[in-house]
């Protein structure tokens, strides 16, 4: 494909403007072109999140992100290398994590009722499943700034482990914990396990587009908000059982059928943030995340996910 930024540099190269006036006016030429290439590819890649969440083929959007992801970084990095302004250009490497409001998936048989038994002193205690959920994530993000560095959008890949969980809870720290979960209903047999706990580990890659508005700088300091969404698709996820007898292990997959519950292969959040940054060639930025929202569903079979908070580190590197 023919890229206009090589072409200006050619030009640039092979001219030799005597007049002054002539070489400013075509600097200033190749800069919106170069911020105009930028534009166009984040508004292709708002496209391909669009496509892929409003179509039903997702085995083609899938395929699409996956190639969107790797040529979104060429593309940006070629034209932050060919930019003649290069401060207006960096990259955001980026590691923060997510805690999720979650309560139980209501697909799994548990009886909450029969209580938690000691092996030890043989006693029964009241008990209840708590459920939690994480998300932990590392990206790398181009990022343009514009109007001063007033605005900043980003775009690029990030890596998200997703790990839920329930357990039993209990007053008694002493006492050795598990619940019953029903695995098998066969006419008037019902056949129960006891399970000490369940974990849930779930990878995503996604795309996030990320716009920044930073209304307030003191001394080289950024007060600023910042919005959000990605899209992702599912590479990885496991489920293990604690199980008070090993040799249940074996019926560990049956079990996961018989719940009837998938992991989503699409995951996509809208997450808004204040922050911080300080520095001046290289930006250390700090972020909490408001109230935000998973705009999937199933992204863990184990618990039901919806808003969630957090807080977000990165370093902001500029492209010379």
């Amino acid at each position: 494909m023919f890229c206009f930024l090589s072409f200006c540099e050619c030009v640039n190269f092979t001219m030799n403007f005597d007049c002054s006036f002539c070489t400013i006016i075509f600097d200033s030429i190749c800069n919106i072109l170069c911020e105009i290439y930028i534009f166009k590819i984040i508004l292709q890649n708002i496209k391909i999140i669009y496509l892929v969440i409003s179509s039903k083929l997702i085995n083609i959007a899938t395929m699409k992100l996956k190639n969107a992801s790797f040529v979104l970084l060429l593309l940006i990095a070629n034209s932050s290398i060919h930019a003649k302004n290069p401060s207006k250009f960096s990259v955001r490497i980026e590691l923060g994590g997510n805690e999720v409001n979650s309560s139980l998936n209501e697909k799994w048989n548990i009886r909450q009722d029969v209580g938690s038994y000691n092996y030890n002193s043989e006693s029964v205690g009241s008990t209840t499943v708590s459920t939690d959920m994480y998300v932990a994530h590392f990206g790398i993000k181009p990022e343009i700034s514009l109007f001063d560095n007033k605005i900043g959008i980003s775009s690029g890949l990030r890596f998200s482990n997703v790990s839920s969980g329930m357990s039993i809870n209990t007053s008694n720290s002493d006492q050795k914990k598990f619940f019953y979960l029903r695995y098998n209903t066969d006419g008037l047999n019902t056949e129960f396990t006891r399970v000490r706990g369940i974990t849930q580990s779930t990878n995503y890659l996604s795309i996030p587009i990320d716009v920044k508005l930073i209304p307030i700088t003191i001394f080289k300091i950024d007060l600023y908000l910042k919005t959000g969404i990605e899209l992702g698709f599912k590479v990885g996820s496991t489920t293990d059982f604690d199980f008070v007898k090993e040799e249940m292990s074996d019926n560990q997959s049956s079990i996961i059928e018989s719940v009837g519950l998938k992991v989503n292969g699409i995951y996509s959040t809208w997450s808004s943030a204040v922050g911080i940054g300080f520095g001046n060639n290289i930006k250390y930025n700090l972020e909490l995340l408001l109230p935000s929202y998973f705009l999937t569903k199933n992204n863990s079979t184990l618990v039901n996910n919806n808003v969630y908070t957090g807080f977000q580190f990165s370093i902001q590197l500029p492209v010379k």
